[in-house]
């Protein structure tokens, strides 16, 4: 992430009527414990698959992956995480995770707040229930670059994202210009407005936002 005051919002999140704000210290821990449970428990080839919607635990596993040195592969179907060997999937997407042939599959439940997913397949592990009991900080070496892939070819981050920037987007991850948005806002320091539902307009002037990626919005630079 690029450098910023870690006490302030970082990512919200709008789900329908749920509104979750992380600071970037609150999400730097989670970039940790995720980054720790990869290196600790799933340090094998390939990459780490990511097959998620827009969420702020997305955001934060994004940032482990890289942090952790491995190459992200973001999706938007089971049948792409066949190279990896450890994929992050909604719980609804574990056994097409398993049978596209993936070792280690765990499994989010797309809660506003991460709640544990509940009952899941065989082999099948919960990420909300593991990741807690791993290190709050991460000792291992500042990787040069990030890997990241979206449907097998490497992504470059948008840029004419600033530090002061508060970007609101609603494309999923798995879209080329959606991670592309995350990327560059995440580079640059700026602080993301993820919103899966609700009035996007009205998301936009109560938080602020001052540049938009997957929707017009009246007032807002698009970018591209």
């Amino acid at each position: 992430m690029g450098e910023r005051d870690p006490a302030q919002p970082l990512l919200t999140l709008y789900d329908g009527d749920a509104r979750v704000e992380l600071s970037g210290a609150t999400t730097a821990n989670w970039v940790a414990k995720s980054a720790n449970l990869l290196v600790d428990s799933f340090d094998g080839p390939g990459p780490v698959g990511l097959l998620l919607p827009l969420h702020w635990q997305t955001v934060a596993l994004l940032l482990a992956v890289v942090t952790a040195d491995r190459t992200a592969l973001l999706v938007a179907d089971a049948h792409e995480l066949g190279r990896c060997g450890v994929a992050f999937v909604l719980a609804e997407d574990a056994e097409g995770a398993l049978d596209s042939g993936v070792d280690d599959v765990l499994a989010l439940s797309g809660h506003p707040l991460g709640a544990p997913a509940g009952p899941l397949p065989a082999l099948v592990l919960d990420y909300a229930r593991e990741v807690p009991s791993y290190g709050d900080h991460f000792a291992g070496p500042r990787p040069a670059a990030g890997r990241i892939e979206v449907g097998g070819r490497p992504l470059k981050a948008l840029s004419g994202i600033s530090a002061e920037d508060r970007l609101l987007t609603t494309l999923a991850p798995s879209d080329r210009l959606g991670a592309a948005a995350l990327v560059g806002a995440l580079q640059a320091g700026a602080s993301l407005i993820l919103v899966r539902g609700g009035d996007t307009a009205a998301v936009a002037a109560a938080e602020r936002a001052t540049v938009t990626a997957g929707t017009a919005v009246p007032g807002l630079t698009w970018v591209a």
